[in-house]
């Protein structure tokens, strides 16, 4: 077996869906019912996948030194599955806009439920990366502190501006797998929802969010520039968001709309990543069966799922940095050259248990008690 064959993505699978159901047979992450349950179980597989993929590129980069895949598969694990996240957050949105057409949207909560839904974990992984970095850097700044101090806030700003390494240790973005790139288009979203919500709300927003939202976006693309495929991701989502309002698809869980996903899945490896306009309109068509709520065959109903989708944004921000202390740390980048392919996957099944309850207990102890905060600060 080695790392780009289709079976060592099954097994990781296989893993992290076992550690889960032992882990939900005693914690339920969410008893509650979501309106939107199979996006829920699609959530509990993009995580792990971006995970599988990134693990691929680590055994690339240990023999190659090329942080490249020469997989279509695996290069769509991570590239499909982070269009997926793009598409799950536009739908959610759009579709609370649209709920709140007669009555209204409430902006304050909105961005405060976002800031403490997204940044205490991040902070919490920004954290592991300081430190590993000083821990690689003797704790000796290597650079100036006006400069050590730009660098935190440039991360500390979500890499909104631009991304950085710290302390100039060259290989900082491969603590995380360079995960945080897609925050800053989570942000832009975010702060794009005011002027969306124009031509959808009854009720304008208030003129205080408006001009933040046009700020935002004016400064956003001074300083970084206009992706296409990846705002299409966005697109991608509120097409399916307004499908399911206007309830289009009937008969959502024919088999012959399940096969039409498989079909659709089956064909999105042939391109090397998502950007393609064909590959994103598969993408597109895939996310609006299931948003609709084709369950595939009953797979997307499944608790285990939906728990690897509660814990997924830990997962996505710390699978890296476990990879990274693993190799850096654990076998040293030089000797874990002498890793077989079969001996290295055997590494990464090891590794796979302890990502998904390492991810659960940062759910627990930082997500959902910052989340529940949040709930008091708006009430």
């Amino acid at each position: 077996m080695n790392n780009l064959t289709p079976l060592f993505a099954l097994i990781v699978f296989i893993i992290a869906f076992s550690t889960a159901y032992i882990i939900n047979l005693k914690y339920k992450v969410n008893n509650l019912s979501s309106r939107y349950e199979t996006v829920d179980g699609l959530r509990g597989f993009l995580a792990i996948s971006v995970f599988i993929s990134h693990a691929s590129l680590w055994y690339q980069y240990i023999h190659e030194n090329q942080w490249a895949s020469k997989s279509y598969l695996y290069s769509q694990l991570g590239s499909t599955s982070v269009a997926f996240f793009f598409m799950i957050s536009s739908f959610l949105f759009i579709s609370k806009l649209l709920n709140s057409k007669e009555k209204g949207f409430d902006w304050r909560l909105f961005f405060v439920s976002r800031f403490f839904r997204l940044a205490p974990m991040y902070y919490f992984s920004l954290t592991i990366i300081v430190i590993t970095v000083m821990i690689i850097s003797d704790w000796k700044l290597k650079t100036g502190m006006f400069q050590f101090l730009h660098e935190m806030f440039l991360l500390g700003t979500f890499t909104v501006i631009r991304d950085t390494s710290i302390n100039n240790f060259g290989l900082t973005y491969l603590i995380n797998a360079g995960v945080v790139w897609s925050l800053p288009f989570e942000w832009l979203f975010y702060f794009s929802l005011p002027l969306i919500s124009l031509i959808i709300l009854k009720k304008k927003p208030p003129v205080f969010y408006l001009i933040i939202s046009l700020l935002f976006i004016i400064g956003y693309f001074y300083v970084n520039a206009i992706r296409i495929p990846f705002l299409l991701s966005f697109v991608g989502g509120a097409i399916a968001a307004l499908v399911v309002k206007k309830k289009l698809l009937e008969n959502k869980n024919s088999t012959l709309l399940s096969i039409l996903i498989l079909v659709c899945l089956a064909l999105i490896p042939q391109f090397e990543n998502s950007n393609n306009i064909y590959c994103k309109l598969l993408i597109t068509i895939v996310f609006i069966l299931i948003a609709s709520g084709n369950t595939l065959f009953g797979i997307l109903n499944s608790s285990t799922l939906k728990l690897l989708g509660e814990i997924s944004y830990s997962t996505y921000l710390i699978h890296g940095i476990i990879l990274f202390l693993v190799f850096y740390f654990g076998f040293g980048l030089e000797k874990a050259k002498n890793l077989l392919a079969s001996e290295y996957c055997k590494v990464v099944f090891l590794i796979t248990p302890i990502i998904v309850i390492f991810s659960f207990l940062c759910y627990r102890g930082i997500e959902k008690p910052f989340m529940e905060i949040s709930k008091k600060i708006n009430n």
